[in-house]
C-alpha cells in the first residue's frame, strides 16, 4: 500500500493554496486602507505637499525695454522663472532667469531681432529641473508688455 508520494503531493498543493490565499487577502487589506486613507481626507496627500501653500506669482514693471520683476512664492533657492512672450503668434522671447533669495526673478524685456518694438502676452513659469533634467512647473502666470 503506497500512498506516501502521493498525500505528501497533495498536502504541498493544499499548503500553496492556503499561501496564495493568504497573500490575496493581505493584497486586498492594503489596498483597502489606502483607500480609507485618501477618502478620508479628500484625497492623498504626499510627505512633499503636506502642509504647503499653494505657489503664486506676480509680474511688475513689464515694459518693453526694461525689466518685469517675477516675484515667486515660495520662491525658494534653486528655482528658476521660465519667461515666454508672444506678438502675433510669434515667440518673441524666451528668458531662463535663476529666483533670488528675496524671492524674485528680473527678466530683461529688450529688444531683439524678433521683438523690435511693440507689446506682447507673456506667461511666467515657476518651477525647476527634476533629477532626470525635466521641467517642473509649480506656478504659472500671465503678464502683458506694454509699449
Amino acid at each position: 500500500m503506497r500512498t506516501g508520494a502521493g498525500g505528501v503531493a497533495t498536502m504541498r498543493h493544499v499548503g500553496l493554496v492556503a499561501l496564495e490565499a493568504f497573500l490575496i487577502a493581505t493584497i486586498v487589506w492594503i489596498a483597502a486602507m489606502t483607500l480609507a486613507g485618501a477618502t478620508q481626507s479628500g484625497g492623498i496627500v504626499g510627505a512633499v505637499t503636506a502642509g504647503k501653500a499653494n505657489p503664486s506669482m506676480s509680474v511688475a514693471g513689464a515694459q518693453f525695454g526694461g525689466t518685469a520683476i517675477v516675484t515667486a512664492d515660495p520662491g525658494e533657492i534653486g528655482m528658476w522663472v521660465h519667461a515666454t512672450c508672444v506678438q502675433s503668434k510669434a515667440v518673441v522671447l524666451a528668458a531662463w532667469v535663476r529666483i533670488d533669495s528675496a524671492h524674485r526673478a528680473a527678466v530683461p524685456l529688450n529688444s531683439s531681432a524678433a521683438w523690435r518694438s511693440g507689446g506682447a502676452d507673456c506667461t511666467a513659469e515657476e518651477g525647476y529641473f527634476s533629477a532626470n533634467g525635466r521641467w517642473r512647473v509649480l506656478a504659472s502666470t500671465t503678464f502683458t508688455v506694454g509699449d
